[in-house]
């Protein structure tokens, strides 16, 4: 029998043409022992009244004054609000498949050093079509220091879970960044072992109502980066080569929306912090 609990959170904004079929994936799990907590992040759809309509099985719960706080903030309230030795994420409009949470517990159950388990994906439509996969068939988890940081290839939180413990030694996440979760794992890999599962077991659901790449995301990168270097000793070269991708990113998104000025300027800056990578682009591109 397992030793372990595992807590649920959902946050939910305006989710509720999914939010059905994202909680009975959580329900028709193999593994039982789940505390299951849906946050309504000030939703002003029928999200609530679908989220009421499973209690007892859920928990739901709201920020004071039914206030829209975003997602880092609603994490906080779930698993400051639980009690599980394990943690996993769903947003609310993906889905799990039914032997997730018992395949990610028989990783922690085998592997103590292990902190953080994420699975594969698939990417699915509104109707559950599956689109394609994240990652390739010898995609390995390489626990190289700094991976993370250069390259959020975790890409969705929904197939993420975390010990408890490790929340009380880092702390929590950071509501005012846009790419909170990212950060996330990052500060996660400066002190423990990650493990992929290669079996498909999260869908994560693309769709119009979806929250977009905006530039803020690029533009917190620069903080996420500060303060990992502050924390952790990444080195001098692997800084410059996250910032001529953050730099990238950037100028791709300013020359999307017809900004040449600044996307030249950062194409300037992204070739200047890595060279090499410039000059990979712009032969990929002839």
């Amino acid at each position: 029998m397992s030793k372990h609990r595992v807590a649920v959170i959902i946050p939910c904004y305006n989710s509720s043409k999914f939010i059905r079929e994202t909680i009975h994936s959580v329900l028709g799990q193999t593994f039982g022992d789940l505390e299951i907590v849906a946050v309504d992040d000030g939703s002003s759809d029928g999200t609530r009244t679908i989220l009421e309509s499973y209690l007892p099985q859920i928990r739901v719960l709201s920020h004071p004054n039914h206030a829209n706080l975003g997602e880092g903030a609603s994490l906080n309230l779930g698993i400051n609000a639980t009690e599980s030795d394990l943690v996993a994420f769903l947003d609310a409009d993906d889905i799990w498949y039914p032997d997730k949470v018992k395949k990610q517990v028989e990783i922690f159950q085998k592997y103590p050093d292990v902190g953080l388990v994420y699975t594969n994906v698939h990417a699915i439509d509104e109707k559950g079509n599956i689109l394609y996969e994240f990652f390739p068939q010898d995609f390995r988890e390489r626990n190289i220091a700094g991976g993370i940081l250069l390259k959020c290839y975790i890409g969705t939180s929904s197939s993420v879970m975390v010990k408890r413990e490790i929340f009380e030694e880092i702390g929590p996440f950071k509501p005012h960044l846009y790419s909170t979760d990212h950060d996330m794992w990052i500060r996660i890999g400066e002190v423990r072992k990650f493990y992929y599962i290669a079996n498909f077991l999260t869908a994560y659901r693309k769709h119009e109502g979806q929250k977009s790449l905006e530039r803020r995301m690029w533009e917190d990168g620069f903080e996420i980066l500060d303060e990992a270097c502050k924390r952790y000793p990444y080195g001098a070269h692997l800084r410059r080569r996250r910032l001529g991708i953050l730099y990238y990113r950037l100028a791709e998104h300013d020359w999307r929306h017809n900004d040449y000025f600044q996307g030249l300027k950062n194409y300037l800056l992204a070739g200047i912090s890595d060279p090499i990578r410039a000059l990979q682009v712009i032969l990929a591109r002839e």
